[in-house]
C-alpha cells in the first residue's frame, strides 16, 4: 500500500513540476514573480505536498529561488546568469557531441534529421510543440554519448537556457538558418568527425547566446 501511495505522490509531483516548469520557461510566470503555494494549489487542483516537491526540484535546477522571508519566486534573468549557463553548456555539450560522433549510426542520423523536419514544420506554424521537439533533438543527440553524468547535468542547464532562447528567437535568424545549423552538427557527427561536430555545435550555441545577450541588454536598458 505504501508503494502505491508513493507512486501516486510521485506522479502528482511530476505533473506539478511539468506545469510549473512550462509556466516559467514560457514566461507565463515572469522572472522575479512570486510562486505562491496557495495559488498553485488552486490552479493545479492538487494538494500542497506535490507542489512543494516540484518547487524544491525547480530550485535545484535554478529556475526558482527561495528564501525564508520572500518565499519562492521565479529566478531572475541576467547577463551574468546567461553567460555562466552558456559557458558551461559549451563545454559539456561539446563533450557530448564528440562522444556521439564516435557511435552515431545511419539510423541515428535519420532519426535526428526526422526530428529536425518536425521542428521546422512546427516552427513555421508557430506551434508550441516546436520547443519540445527541439529539446528531443538535442537530448537525443547527447544520449548517443553514452554518458550518464552528462545526461544528468545537461537537462538542468537546458531548462535555464530555454528561457533565454525564447527571448532570443525574434532576432535569432530564420527557421531555415537554424535548421542548417542543426543539420551541420548531425552530418559531422554521422561522418565520424568529432572536431567538425564540435565546431558546428559551438557555432550554433554561440549564435543563440549572441542573440540572447543582445535582447537581454536591450531589456535592461529599457528598464532603466
Amino acid at each position: 500500500m505504501t508503494n502505491v501511495t508513493n507512486r501516486g505522490a510521485r506522479t502528482l509531483a511530476d505533473m506539478a513540476l511539468a506545469e510549473l516548469r512550462q509556466a516559467i520557461i514560457s514566461g507565463e510566470l515572469a522572472p522575479g514573480s512570486p510562486v505562491r503555494l496557495q495559488e498553485q494549489v488552486e490552479r493545479l487542483s492538487m494538494s500542497s505536498v506535490p507542489i512543494r516537491e516540484a518547487l524544491r526540484l525547480l530550485e535545484r535546477s535554478g529556475l526558482v529561488d527561495r528564501s525564508p522571508h520572500r518565499g519562492a519566486q521565479v529566478a531572475e534573468m541576467s547577463a551574468q546568469d546567461l553567460n555562466e549557463t552558456y559557458m558551461i553548456r559549451l563545454e559539456l555539450e561539446s563533450m557530448a557531441v564528440r562522444l556521439a560522433a564516435e557511435s552515431m549510426t545511419e539510423d541515428d542520423r535519420d532519426r535526428l534529421l526526422g526530428l529536425m523536419e518536425q521542428y521546422a514544420d512546427a516552427s513555421r506554424r508557430e506551434d508550441a510543440s516546436a520547443r519540445d521537439i527541439h529539446a528531443q533533438f538535442h537530448m537525443g543527440l547527447y544520449e548517443l554519448s553514452g554518458s550518464k553524468w552528462l545526461l544528468r547535468l545537461l537537462p538542468m542547464l537546458w531548462d535555464n537556457a530555454e528561457r533565454y532562447r525564447r527571448l532570443a528567437l525574434p532576432i535569432r535568424g530564420t527557421t531555415e538558418e537554424r535548421i542548417r545549423e542543426h543539420r551541420a552538427i548531425v552530418e559531422a557527427a554521422a561522418a565520424g568527425d568529432p572536431d567538425e561536430a564540435e565546431r558546428a555545435l559551438r557555432s550554433h550555441l554561440s549564435n543563440s547566446f549572441d542573440a540572447a545577450i543582445e535582447r537581454l541588454r536591450q531589456q535592461e536598458e529599457d528598464a532603466e
